[in-house]
């Protein structure tokens, strides 16, 4: 399965959670979808299960072999690696740092280089809405265009799927998490979840001369045992 980086990820679900208004969230959310990848250099082809856990206090990413949990009370993000049993941790702010492009002690945000980079991204994203709709999954959707940098994607978005006001309670907390970040500041991830009105079912994202194609399998309204957020206790920390 394609691998995800941590800022990307963050951007991900940004991407996921709409923040259009806020009414009084009744449940929790779970969601599957199917991941295929194809051409990404240096990424086997193949297709992939991703599970989806989001509350108001907390989202989790279940790649299989890895998992991310994303703590939005403690601004925090965790890389479990199931594999061998150990995490990393980052705090959301941090997120998006290059290593060694700041000397000890700086601020990524206040490095010319890092504000040059960022800059160059956030001229470059663009979320544009068109007149096309279909029916995916059992959905009426329609295609939003996104682009950001060398990648361009597909998000086809519905406002149909039941558990959309849930969404739109855990998104408008989770922007304002974003906001912390420097990165998704300057890259005005809110804006990005205003004009993406809906819950995308359908996305095909060209990159690296690949493409990665994710499709809604099911989508449920639930209770989330707290636990599932909590890093287990027999991991190990690493920080190299």
């Amino acid at each position: 399965m394609q691998r995800i980086t941590p800022l990307l990820l963050v951007l991900a679900i940004a991407l996921i959670l709409p923040s259009v208004g806020v009414g009084t969230a009744a449940a929790d959310i779970y969601f599957e979808s199917e991941q295929v990848t194809q051409g990404i250099p240096n990424q086997p082809d193949g297709k992939g299960i991703i599970k989806q856990y989001l509350t108001t206090d907390a989202t989790m990413t279940d790649l299989g072999d890895a998992v991310t949990i994303i703590d939005m009370k403690q601004e925090m993000l965790y890389e479990l690696n199931r594999e061998n049993r150990t995490y990393r941790q980052t705090e959301i702010e941090k997120l998006g740092g290059i290593p060694g492009m700041g000397a000890e002690g700086e601020d990524m945000a206040d490095n010319p280089m890092f504000q040059a980079m960022m800059k160059a991204m956030a001229d470059s994203l663009k979320v544009t809405p068109t007149d096309e709709y279909k029916t995916i999954a059992g959905y009426k959707c329609r295609k939003f265009l996104v682009q950001v940098m060398m990648s361009t994607s597909e998000y086809w978005v519905t406002k149909e799927i039941e558990g959309y006001e849930e969404m739109k309670v855990i998104g408008e907390k989770a922007s304002r998490l974003f906001m912390n970040n420097p990165m998704m500041k300057q890259l005005n991830v809110a804006g990005m979840m205003n004009t993406l009105d809906g819950f995308p079912v359908h996305t095909v994202t060209q990159m690296m001369g690949g493409t990665i194609t994710t499709t809604l399998k099911t989508f449920e309204r639930k209770a989330l045992d707290p636990s599932l957020f909590a890093v287990p206790a027999d991991y190990q920390r690493v920080t190299d």
